[in-house]
């Protein structure tokens, strides 16, 4: 069975990595077209800002229906929901004339691409929330963690490259056609291929000792957790205990209110600012070091070319549970340091800053949605509830997590103007600030005192 879980692994990495790759084609081209129409880097800002703030808003609404609807369903749809949006996005510039890009044109243009850059924003924390989700039915939830991550950091390597290439090759309009075509084909793929290697069989055994076996759950509705063995541990099943564990799951605020869960969240959220404060801005200054094209598409991936023999590193290294929260305050504490780089005014320190922030980071992403989860297990053992605490825990670290793009690009619009050095030095204070108040406000002294 544990080829099983491999299988599942594998399924839930290839999502991931196709829907980031698919979102990443935007960072490096989007910029430079609606440069070439005059939009100024403040509205591309707010282009982007609207991705953000869809995708902080959904987590926390998608996360406690998952188990209920069924969380392959929802995902396949939400990348369905994509693809038709990548098909708009390519043919949003042909508003208007491309020679004379006049001022009416252009506030349609910018108009069209919030609107739909919010639902992007659903449709991509739609995707994420679900294989956050699912990765925590795994027993090692830091394997599962590590292949999600690392199929990001892939996904992100591959879409500025495609992106930056077809571009080049073919032009706006169909790089975002084959992406959009790209991106349906993966929903027949999830659909056909990958929802039978998420579906399985849970025994439910009688009072007579006689196991019968419940109804194959697409997406997980029964709760259960995968062991190590790939066997799958039942709980209650959704028509017995439903209405009960709805009255005592906790809300979204509720677990907020716990000083662990609230600053473990804001880390992943500052976290998330070391690179999203960049991404609007870092198209146009690599520019002004003569930067062609295609390197701007290679530099966006060198961060994650870093990051992905990274995430197995840190899954080897760092396996003692009770260095995780020692583990996470020391590589938030570092990552000022390549924010800082970032902003130098040499083109080597610049990417040596941006393959660093590929690096130092690497421990809380790995480690941080384990933490928190076991956090909230403790404040609420119940363990008819865990799987549902899990998915609200899994739409709070997505939720934080794309706050930090929201906070990213609102930085870099209104800094950005100021000077790329000084909202690199503004950025850097802040997450180790963070990294101060996390070391400090979720230390819980009774478990500190148990361990030692």
């Amino acid at each position: 069975m544990t080829r099983t879980c491999d299988r599942r692994r594998l399924a839930l990495a290839l999502i991931a990595a196709v829907a980031n790759a698919a979102y990443t084609t935007l960072a490096p081209i989007l910029p430079l077209e609606a440069d070439k129409r005059g939009i100024s880097e403040r509205w591309v800002s707010l282009v982007f800002l609207a991705f953000s703030i869809g995708s902080s808003v959904t987590p926390v609404l998608v996360a406690r229906h998952l188990e209920r609807v069924g969380t392959v369903k929802v995902t396949a749809g939400a990348m369905a929901g994509m693809s038709v949006l990548f098909w708009c996005l390519g043919n949003i510039f042909d508003i208007g004339s491309s020679e004379d890009a006049d001022d009416a044109a252009n506030r349609k243009i910018v108009g069209l691409l919030v609107l739909l850059q919010l639902f992007m924003g659903v449709a991509f924390s739609t995707i994420s929330t679900g294989y956050y989700s699912l990765a925590t039915l795994f027993a090692e939830k830091e394997s599962a963690m590590s292949s999600i991550e690392a199929s990001l950091g892939v996904g992100y390597i591959i879409g500025p490259i495609v992106g930056s290439s077809l571009y080049d090759e073919i032009g706006y309009r169909y790089a975002y056609e084959s992406v959009s075509l790209g991106m349906m084909a993966m929903v027949l793929v999830t659909w056909k291929l990958i929802a039978p290697v998420l579906t399985y069989e849970a025994p439910d055994v009688d009072s007579d000792g006689d196991s019968t076996d419940l109804e194959a759950q697409t997406g997980y509705k029964s709760y259960s957790s995968f062991e190590s063995d790939g066997h799958a541990t039942q709980r209650l099943p959704m028509d017995i205990a439903e209405e009960a564990i709805d009255l005592q799951l906790p809300s979204t605020l509720s677990l907020l209110k716990h000083p662990a869960i609230l600053f473990a969240a804001t880390n992943i959220l500052w976290i998330n600012v070391s690179w999203t404060f960049i991404e609007p801005l870092l198209a146009k200054r690599l520019e002004s070091f003569d930067v062609g094209t295609k390197q701007i598409g290679l530099i966006f991936s060198l961060s994650n070319m870093v990051y992905v023999p990274a995430v197995f590193l840190v899954q080897y290294i760092f396996r003692d549970s009770k260095r995780r929260h020692r583990t996470i305050t020391i590589a938030t504490a570092l990552t000022p340091v390549a924010v800082l780089l970032t902003g130098s005014n040499h083109l080597s320190l610049v990417v040596l800053g941006i393959s660093l922030i590929g690096l130092l980071p690497t421990p809380v992403w790995i480690l941080l949605l384990p933490f928190m989860q076991d956090e909230s297990t403790m404040l609420f053992p119940d363990p008819n509830m865990k799987r549902r605490l899990n998915d609200v825990t899994a739409g709070i670290y997505n939720c934080f997590m794309t706050l930090g793009q929201v906070a990213g690009y609102v930085l870099s619009a209104f800094l950005g103007p100021h000077g790329f050095a000084l909202t690199a030095r503004v950025v850097a204070s802040l997450i180790l600030l963070q990294s101060a108040l996390f070391f400090f406000c979720t230390i819980d002294p009774r478990k500190k005192k148990a361990c030692e």
